[in-house]
């Protein structure tokens, strides 16, 4: 009898060691997302995750370790998707879309990475990169406005910011009031743009 049940029984599947840690860092992930890092726990994960702890100690080192390595993943898609986007754009406005929809999608509170770079431990596994690619970004921006309203490079990037300002600042009010993400971003977007033609007709 009791064998029967055995080979009745669902065989769990096996995963390559790659698949197994990224099973374990998206339930890590819907934890910190749902219940916020304090209530994270190793203990927790394992039983979400329905692994053992020694397994989670075997792929990760510590808790800190874990996040960390969630934090460079999730940074690592968004930076990959942005770029992916910026490839594609070759106007200013399609820039400018990019960047507008990128602020209102990471201006959520509940966003993982927002939450683990909350955290100074966690944050600085990715502390190198983030500047590295907000560089990068902002002298792509400066370069874009300062060739399309043709003025100087400090112009363009005094624009840069007070474009940043307002799309940060929309996407913060369009989600603490339920604006929804087509209407917030048009606004925005139009906004900025309404800012660089009355520069134009000065």
């Amino acid at each position: 009898m009791s064998q029967k049940r055995a080979t009745n029984a669902p065989k769990r599947t096996r995963l390559s060691p790659d698949a197994r840690r990224d099973q374990i860092l998206d339930v890590a992930k819907n934890l910190v997302v749902a219940h916020g890092l304090q209530l994270f726990s190793i203990k927790k994960l394992a039983v979400e995750a329905e692994v053992s702890e020694p397994l989670l100690f075997h792929y990760f080192s510590s808790r800190t370790a874990l996040l960390q390595q969630l934090l460079r993943r999730e940074f690592t898609r968004l930076v990959t998707g942005l770029n992916a986007s910026l490839n594609g754009a070759d106007t200013l406005d399609a820039v400018l879309r990019v960047y507008v929809s990128m602020n209102y999608d990471q201006c959520v509170e509940e966003s993982v990475i927002n939450l683990l770079l909350s955290e100074p431990d966690i944050a600085e596994a990715v502390e190198a990169d983030v500047s590295e690619n907000r560089e990068i970004r902002e002298k792509m921006l400066v370069s874009t406005i300062a060739g399309n309203l043709n003025v100087s490079k400090k112009t363009a990037a005094m624009f840069a910011l007070m474009a940043s300002a307002a799309s940060l600042s929309a996407a913060r009010f369009a989600h603490k009031y339920g604006i929804d993400r087509h209407n917030s971003v048009e606004t925005t977007i139009n906004f900025i743009k309404a800012g660089f033609e009355a520069h134009r007709a000065h």
